[in-house]
Parts: C-alpha cells; sequence; structure tokens
C-alpha cells in the first residue's frame, strides 16, 4: 500500500500546503499521508502537483511513477532539482525589501530596503514556517543554484516580466 496518493480533487475545499490558494474541484492534487499531531491514525496534506514537486520533492518522487498525470516529466525534473540543492524547497518566494531590518541567511548582512530578497520557510511539525530572508545576489552560494526563476514565478505570480528580469540580473549577478 502506498503511502501517499495522487488524484483528483472531489470537491473544491482543500487547501494547498504550499501556496495556501484553493485546489479547485476536478484538479490533480498531491496528497502527503502523515501521523496525526492530534490523535491517531494519519491525516492527508494536500499539494498542488507543482508545488509538491518544489517544496516536498522526496514524498512526490515516491508516488510519481505509478501515476498517470500531465507534466509527469517535468514534475520530476523540478522534484529532482530540490533534491539535489537540499536548501531550494525553502524558497518560498521574493519582494522588494520594504524596510532594511532583516539579515540575509547566507552572509548576515543586512538586506537593503527596496533590495530584492528571496523568502524562506522550513517544513516542521507537518506546516511551513517563514524563516527569513536572503539577498537574491546571495542565491547561487546559499541554494547551490541559479535555476530559481520558476520557482519564484510559481510563487508569486504577480510579479511582472520586467521585474523577473531584474531579479533574474541580480540572482545571477550581473
Amino acid at each position: 500500500m502506498t503511502r501517499h496518493v495522487i488524484e483528483t480533487a472531489k470537491t473544491g475545499r482543500s487547501k494547498c500546503r504550499g501556496c495556501d490558494l484553493k485546489i479547485e474541484k476536478g484538479e490533480a492534487r498531491f496528497g502527503e499521508r502523515v501521523p496525526n499531531a492530534f490523535g491517531d491514525g494519519e491525516t492527508t496534506l494536500w499539494f498542488h502537483l507543482r508545488c509538491a514537486a518544489y517544496k516536498r520533492p522526496e514524498p512526490l518522487l515516491e508516488t510519481l511513477p505509478g501515476a498517470a498525470v500531465e507534466d509527469a516529466d517535468a514534475l520530476k525534473a523540478a522534484a529532482e532539482l530540490g533534491i539535489a540543492h537540499r536548501r531550494l524547497p525553502r524558497l518560498s518566494g521574493a519582494e522588494r525589501a520594504p524596510t532594511s531590518r532583516a539579515r540575509c541567511r547566507s552572509c548576515r548582512k543586512p538586506i537593503e530596503r527596496g533590495a530584492w530578497r528571496l523568502s524562506l520557510v522550513f517544513f516542521e511539525e507537518y506546516r511551513f514556517e517563514p524563516s527569513g530572508f536572503i539577498h537574491a545576489a546571495c542565491a547561487g552560494e546559499y541554494f547551490g543554484t541559479t535555476e530559481l526563476l520558476d520557482r519564484v514565478r510559481h510563487f508569486v505570480p504577480e510579479l511582472e516580466p520586467d521585474q523577473l528580469e531584474e531579479l533574474a540580473a541580480e540572482i545571477r549577478g550581473r
């Protein structure tokens, strides 16, 4: 019996643990089965497939081979990149720093107001907890890769193309 599941959402009531958006009825979703923290048995944490590939790569890869899903190769590649670069699943978005109070978790220097910063989360006790920021320019050193834009675009879809280009240049150190 498989521990995790990929299925079509029966209702539109579940919420993705990766992006906090609703999983629409009929949409493919990934369910990670974990011990119930409040009692006996198990509970299921639901994710959009792409969110699972980005945030929970190991459990998704355990389940993916037996599932008939669209873009299985792309999901597998995204999950494998997250496994190859162990800090990559921590990435949860990008924004301009509203103040200069945050310190970079990579270089420990302050992140200047208005500078691009990447937000990080840790997966603890079956939930994602905010864990700080890094400079966009520190991404290569912190994550071990600069292949981040698909993830950023996924978690922050409101970024304009010119903002993405500017962020990409900063991530690549240009």
